[in-house]
């Protein structure tokens, strides 16, 4: 058992913490966000410490980190904080739920993969990875770090998913499709070609492709 301080101070850190405690080997001890979003000094009955003040409460050596569980900025936040984490001398923990079927898979630092997950074998699943629940991991097939994945998504086999992207919930992915990093593939979408980077989706109109760049949408998210 590790002690670990959770990234986030929502909804999301909140269900996280109820999972770590009920299925996780670790022992959550507190929770960081960045000041502008510390509401308290207190969440979840856990200390809340801000991320500019955090190695003076949790120095690290003391405990890991895990976060932040977030999509904000398309996944852009949990990048960089998780790289200033590592820079400042913090090690990542991750959590994979056990009723999650994981075969002979590489899941990296800093991942949160919830129930019922099935990830067959050779697949390799990058740093900071979310996946909430119910999704399908075919074989061989590679998510880039930093990525969201949402429920009921269906990955085929030697798929190849780049960095940041999100994928929204009922995704369908055929074999041997390559996605570019920081794309947004809107719910119910059928990914059946491949897709430069910063694609966007719609999940309507025959999955038509929406000519705006992810970009444009990173503030929103």
């Amino acid at each position: 058992m590790g002690d670990v301080v959770l990234f986030g101070a929502g909804q999301i850190a909140e269900v996280a913490k109820a999972y770590i405690d009920a299925y996780g080997a670790d022992r959550i001890v507190g929770f960081t966000a960045d000041a502008a979003y510390c509401k308290g000094d207190s969440f979840a009955g856990l200390p809340l410490v801000s991320w500019e003040t955090l190695p003076e409460r949790f120095p690290p050596d003391s405990v890991k980190l895990l976060g932040p569980l977030s999509y904000r900025g398309l996944n852009r936040l949990r990048h960089d904080r998780h790289l200033e984490g590592k820079a400042r001398g913090y090690a990542f923990a991750s959590f994979v739920h056990p009723a999650s079927h994981v075969c002979e898979a590489e899941i990296g630092e800093n991942a949160f993969i919830l129930e019922a997950n099935v990830i067959q074998p050779f697949v390799t699943i990058g740093a900071g990875v979310m996946m909430w629940s119910g999704n399908h991991v075919g074989h061989h097939s590679v998510i880039g770090d930093y990525c969201f994945v949402a429920s009921h998504v269906g990955i085929s086999s030697n798929v190849r998913i780049g960095a940041r992207t999100f994928l929204a919930g009922k995704v369908g992915i055929e074999p041997g499709v390559s996605i570019g990093e920081a794309c947004v593939v809107g719910a119910a979408a059928i990914v059946k070609a491949d897709l430069p980077a910063h694609t966007v989706v719609e999940a309507t109109a025959a999955n038509a492709l929406s000519g705006v760049p992810s970009s444009r949408l990173e503030r929103f998210l």
